[in-house]
């Protein structure tokens, strides 16, 4: 695989405690969108004939104006041991 610089991809930016259970589950949304991306399709691997993308839940250093806590990225690691899904 190439090694390209690539930023930082977010993949969800809202992500907050749940109302219900606090801390213990983060709740949110992604955006599929970014999965069509020919910079994130590079990201993806096969594993034992599944597809996976690695992926990073980061607590903000403060909530934002909405009170979201939490945002979700993409993990730019690929194993070497793994098939990349171009």
């Amino acid at each position: 695989m190439e090694n390209t610089v690539i930023e930082k991809i977010m993949l969800g930016k809202n992500l907050k405690a749940s109302a219900k259970f606090g801390d213990n589950l983060i709740e949110g949304a992604i955006c599929l969108d970014v999965l069509e991306n020919p910079d994130v399709r590079r990201l993806a691997y096969e594993y034992n004939g599944k597809y996976y993308l690695n992926v990073k839940v980061v607590k903000r250093k403060e909530p934002n104006s909405f009170g979201k806590t939490h945002y979700l990225e993409i993990d730019k690691f690929v194993p070497a041991t793994v098939t990349p899904v171009e």
